[in-house]
């Protein structure tokens, strides 16, 4: 009976310390919940800044490119409107004879074709 005694001594002692550290560990577990969640929404304000970030360079880059072809597109619709004015008016060789008249029907077909495009 000895040993019997001395076994169920060993197995409430291991039934207390395992009650222990489940308790132990418990209060860790809902310690850590909150550094977990903390954690968890750390990361995600991260994600969004760096998706802003990245929203924000892509506005960048199509800014620039959207100031470029405005600035280009200004430009030749001022080439269009003089070459539209010179070509309709017969001017084009105002200051000595007149060109071909193949060449003022190519130089009037490329203005009407790029201002259709």
């Amino acid at each position: 009976m000895h040993a019997g005694t001395a076994a169920a001594a060993a197995a409430g002692a291991t039934g207390a310390s395992g009650a222990w550290l489940f308790s132990y560990n418990k209060e860790n577990f809902g310690n850590d919940a909150g550094m977990r969640f903390g954690r968890f929404m750390m990361a995600r304000g991260n994600a969004n800044a760096q998706v802003a970030q990245y929203r924000e360079d892509i506005a960048g880059i199509t800014g620039m490119t959207v100031s470029k072809m405005d600035a280009w597109q200004t430009v030749t619709t001022l080439f269009l409107a003089v070459g539209a004015a010179l070509s309709c008016a017969g001017r084009i060789g105002m200051h000595g004879c007149a060109p071909p008249g193949w060449y003022c029907a190519l130089f009037s077909g490329s203005i009407f074709m790029s201002i259709m495009f």
